[in-house]
């Protein structure tokens, strides 16, 4: 296996993980009758969530069609995934469970 092939499976990792944790995200900010996302206007609740939503749909994008790509692409998509990760699982920790304990 040379660098290129190990770069786009590395690259379709982080698409994948990006598509799942935007996902995430977007229920977990979004899904909760209580967020203060619901207190701020429609059109800036609207525009928030059509961005969110055209990361996920790129990302996917990408993983489905699997095409190689160099390494400054496949920096910026690990680092979107690690963050949407980490959103994920920060909006899950203290605002879902911990509203669950409740």
């Amino acid at each position: 296996m040379n660098f290129n092939e190990i770069l786009t499976i590395v690259n379709e990792l982080a698409n994948i993980t990006i598509c799942f944790s935007m996902i995430l995200f977007i229920i977990f900010v979004f899904g909760r009758l209580n967020s203060k996302m619901n207190q701020i206007p429609i059109f800036e609740r609207t525009l928030v969530k059509l961005g969110l939503i055209l990361i996920c749909c790129g990302s996917l994008y990408n993983f489905l069609i699997c095409k190689e790509t160099d390494i400054f692409q496949t920096i910026m998509n690990l680092g979107i995934a690690l963050v949407f990760s980490w959103g994920a699982y920060f909006h899950f920790k203290y605002f879902i469970k911990k509203n669950k304990k409740k």
